[in-house]
């Protein structure tokens, strides 16, 4: 039986998720969106086939699953609003970063299976990474199904320990940020030499895209890769000196403490205060 999945909030990041459902065969009958904006609901149901609802309780009351898609510091407002639709055998998706599985499991007021989830941007066109960790109330058929989900917008990994979710924030769900900066970055310096701004653009992001794709399909160590193409005296050597010069690990690694430190602010401003 396939099971009927609600999105509560309809943003760039549901759309993601279904609009990937929906490639891999799901059917739309099946998906349920919610927004309070008729134009909104229009446009989804026009272009996807979706059943869209003004009213998360309805569309929490006939669902399997639901999928958290609002912002966090709306997310208790809303879980607390739709809550009496809550039933133990549904499983809570959330994907608003920094709100912990305790605070989502104590807002629905009762032992649902929930899974927080850290995807990224890239999942917009099928390439996204997923970080996940689920309560113990999430069976393991559940957890699979979770991966089944995300693997139509990319790849996913489980964690063990929730407070490992603040590094995948750092490694995967900003990330995408940190490389369009650093292709920026590289565009400005070429047009600054004369190349124009589209060569430019192809030249970086495909020498961006094929690294990456040698880090994932060769079985070197990343160090290793780095020195393959880094000849002594050469042109390679004189731009990897000059990141050294600058102490790119601090660079890099204040950069990600900082996130980290961030994703921990998030999820202690948004904790539930119980009594």
């Amino acid at each position: 039986m396939t099971p009927s999945i609600a999105f509560i909030g309809v943003g760039n990041m549901a759309r993601a998720i279904f609009s990937g459902m929906l490639a891999s065969g799901y059917p739309a009958d099946k998906i349920i969106g919610t927004s309070r904006t008729p134009e909104k609901r229009d446009y989804y149901h026009e272009q996807y086939g979706i059943t869209m609802l003004a009213d998360n309780d309805s569309a929490v009351s006939q669902a399997d699953v639901v999928v958290l898609c609002v912002k966090p510091a709306q997310m208790q407002a809303v879980v607390e609003d739709f809550s009496d639709q809550v039933r133990e055998e549904q499983l809570f998706i959330s994907v608003a970063a920094g709100i912990d599985i305790d605070s989502l499991a104590y807002w629905l007021g009762k032992p649902a299976a929930v899974v927080r989830s850290m995807p990224n941007t890239p999942s917009q066109i099928g390439a996204g990474m997923t970080g996940l960790i689920a309560n113990a109330h999430t069976s393991n058929e559940q957890k699979d199904w979770v991966s089944e989900l995300f693997s139509s917008i990319g790849s996913s990994v489980w964690v063990e320990n929730e407070g490992h979710m603040h590094t995948v924030t750092a490694l995967s769900g900003s990330a995408p940020a940190y490389f369009f900066r650093f292709i920026e970055a590289m565009v400005n310096n070429a047009k600054d030499q004369g190349l124009d701004e589209a060569t430019s653009r192809e030249l970086a992001s495909n020498a961006m895209f094929g690294a990456a794709r040698m880090v994932m399909e060769i079985d070197e160590p990343i160090a290793q890769l780095r020195k393959n193409i880094t000849s002594p005296n050469g042109t390679t050597e004189q731009a990897l000196l000059s990141f050294e010069a600058a102490d790119i690990d601090k660079i890099v690694a204040d950069a990600m403490t900082a996130c980290v430190n961030r994703s921990k602010e998030m999820a202690a401003d948004f904790a539930a205060k119980k009594d």
